[in-house]
């Protein structure tokens, strides 16, 4: 599908690609990595024709579309939401049109032989819309949206009121509908929610096409990858198989290149001390000649100049109290919307806590009600004694000095830290050498987030709150900060949507969703078992909840309770059975009325048809109807389903 060429591309003195190749065949899931400026984005740009190559040539088949999720934020005006994703099926949205256009002029025109004319050409462009996916494609976009965390009452908002975020989140559901042949996507996740993540991620399993992406997600990367392609000193190497198995190939690769270079090392070290030692005597001038020579014509084995991974011990913070902050009856609205209403918390020592759940649950809300950044409305939010705290989120960047240089920055941060401690926390989130005396403003977003939380550690609170702390972030950035917070004494609060740093760091998970905080006193991996065993009996009482164990009852109040849940139960199970068997018996009619939609399309693709005028009109008139009831009672069949599954839900709740 894809051929690259001996592709050069230079920016200024600067050579970012020299005489690379790669070939992306279809259904090929490759991800492309590499330091930040290698050069990712600018070989995508090459591959869509946003950008030329300085030498070489990429060649894409003449049959394959390419579409392209850049990373900037794309401004979408004048549609609502859902009319701004359909936009992106062109072809469907023609034939479409047309077919209105036509059932107009069938309408106004006496003439039968015109009425003839379009009536053939409406049939030819319907089995091209049905062919085509139109009548499912509205169906299709909403579940895109629905996966993206859109809310189904918003489809009909404009977008002109959305965030750049979300205008993202639209520009990529506009992609993942046009399902193009070949799907690059530049840093997909940046702008999702963990939960957004994880539905992105089993949607594109299932994609047909071929995907070459950008990311810097490690989950994502080894759910997705079937290959990884590294770009190294301009050059584009290959490894197949996901991120793990790229990094064990890399390690091996090194083993074997340490120990070639290390022979070879005492090969050369051995025939220089025999040329040494008989330079100077006449009877040995021809073997000393031929020595000479085997090393002039040597390919030398250099080894890979690697990252250097500085290892320093971060400062840690003064011992706080055993209750860190308690939140006790908070409520909190925007304007008419309830956030919170009664919300209880208590966060302890050493406790690092992960907020999940979907986006719009509240996770930042909470964050910044802990952080004291957000003033609630009604409640207590007392922290413990001697508890200080730090809060982190991505508007810190803006308070850092353009001007200054990165040592100014933590000099300002820490005055009476010596520099050579200064220097070494720089080391540590990856700025070596000269790198100190670059200027903040020539930062890229990735650097500048690394020197933020770099000052947040100089002098640490013993009570971190951290706003997707990994965004902008490259994996070995992303590795550098899961150290440090795994070494961090104090206590942790974060949101981020990268599952390997959940995994590394957290030691309690809270679930936040629509008001209800419930929390996981375990891991990530706790957390999803949990999740997986209760996912039969979802929860759908308002409030905060816990999975500490409520008050025991006596016996006389158990057997009450129990006998009001017995009632609740009968109750809900009388209300359940008349709508279960509504649905079975719009099932029923739906199966039969779609069987016989089916044949009615068969007889249509027949050529022969359009001979007999008189059947054919019949079948179309047929068709139609049959679309028309079939669209009716699959909305019936939705609507009772759902009236269904809240009454199930509550029986198994009782």
């Amino acid at each position: 599908m894809i051929s690259l060429l001996n592709i050069t591309k230079r920016f200024g003195a600067r050579t970012l690609l020299a005489d690379a190749t790669l070939q992306v065949a279809y259904g090929d899931r490759i991800a492309l990595i590499g330091p930040n400026g290698a050069g990712k984005t600018t070989l995508l740009e090459m591959i869509s024709r946003k950008v030329d190559p300085d030498e070489g040539e990429v060649i894409i088949s003449k049959s394959s579309v390419v579409g392209y999720l850049p990373q900037e934020i794309i401004q979408l005006r004048g549609r609502s939401i859902l009319e701004e994703v359909l936009s992106a099926s062109d072809s469907i949205n023609q034939i479409e049109a047309t077919l209105k256009r036509i059932e107009r002029e069938m309408h106004e025109t006496d003439d039968m032989k015109e009425k003839e004319r379009l009536g053939l050409h409406y049939a030819e462009l319907q089995i091209q819309y049905e062919s085509k996916g139109g009548y499912d494609l509205e169906h299709q976009a909403k579940q895109i949206l629905s996966g993206l965390s859109f809310k189904e009452a918003n489809f009909g908002k404009k977008t002109d009121t959305l965030s750049g975020g979300w205008l993202m989140r639209i520009a990529l559901a506009k992609l993942l509908l046009s399902q193009p042949d070949i799907l690059l996507l530049d840093e997909p996740t940046n702008h999702l929610d963990l939960e957004s993540v994880i539905w992105l991620e089993n949607f594109l399993k299932g994609y047909a096409g071929a995907i070459l992406f950008i990311s810097h997600d490690r989950p994502f990367i080894n759910a997705l990858a079937d290959r990884i392609v590294e770009i190294d000193g301009g050059k584009l190497i290959s490894y197949t198989g996901n991120y793990d198995r790229y990094l064990a190939a890399k390690e091996e690769a090194a083993e074997i290149r340490q120990s070639t270079y290390e022979n070879q090392q005492k090969k050369i070290e051995e025939t220089q001390r025999f040329i040494d030692r008989f330079r100077a005597q006449a009877t040995k001038a021809r073997q000393v000649q031929s020595r000479i020579k085997q090393l002039e014509k040597m390919d030398k084995v250099e080894l890979a100049q690697e990252r250097k991974k500085v290892r320093f011990t971060f400062p840690q913070p003064e011992r706080g109290g055993q209750e860190v902050i308690t939140l006790e009856g908070v409520d909190k609205f925007y304007g008419p919307v309830k956030v919170y209403q009664g919300l209880n918390l208590t966060i302890t020592r050493g406790q690092k806590v992960a907020l999940v759940g979907p986006n719009g649950a509240g996770k930042s809300t909470l964050l910044k009600i802990l952080a004291g950044v957000l003033p609630i409305d009604r409640g207590r939010r007392a922290l413990g004694q001697k508890i200080s705290l730090s809060y982190f989120s991505q508007h810190q960047l803006e308070s850092l000095h353009p001007n200054y240089t990165l040592l100014q920055e933590m000099q300002e941060a820490h005055p009476e830290g010596a520099q050579s401690f200064l220097r070494g926390i720089l080391g540590a989130f990856l700025f070596s050498g000269d790198d100190v005396f670059k200027q903040v403003s020539v930062l890229s977003g990735g650097e500048k987030s690394r020197l933020a939380l770099a000052k947040m550690l100089i002098k640490p609170a013993n009570f971190l709150l951290l706003d997707e702390p990994t965004n902008h972030l490259d994996i070995p950035s992303r590795d550098v900060l899961e150290e440090a917070l795994k070494e961090y004494t104090g206590t942790i609060c974060f949101i981020t949507h990268d599952r390997h740093v959940i995994r590394g760091v957290a030691n309690h998970i809270i679930e936040v969703d629509q008001g209800r905080v419930t929390v996981f006193p375990g891991d990530y991996d706790y957390y999803l078992y949990k999740k997986g065993k209760s996912a039969e009996a979802p929860s759908s009482s308002p409030g905060p909840s816990s999975e500490e164990k409520q008050p025991s009852l006596s016996k006389s109040e158990q057997k009450e309770q129990k006998r009001k849940e017995a009632e609740a139960r009968n109750r809900l199970y009388r209300e359940a059975q008349p709508l279960k068997k509504k649905i079975e018996a719009v099932e029923k009619a739906l199966e039969e009325k779609n069987k016989a939609y089916q044949e009615c399309m068969a007889l249509l693709a027949d050529p022969n048809i359009y001979q007999e005028k008189a059947r054919f009109y019949e079948l179309m008139e047929r068709h139609n109807r049959l679309k028309s009831e079939i669209d009716q009672e699959t909305a019936q069949w939705e609507k009772l389903s759902l009236e269904y599954e809240a009454l199930s839900q509550s029986m198994t709740t009782q």
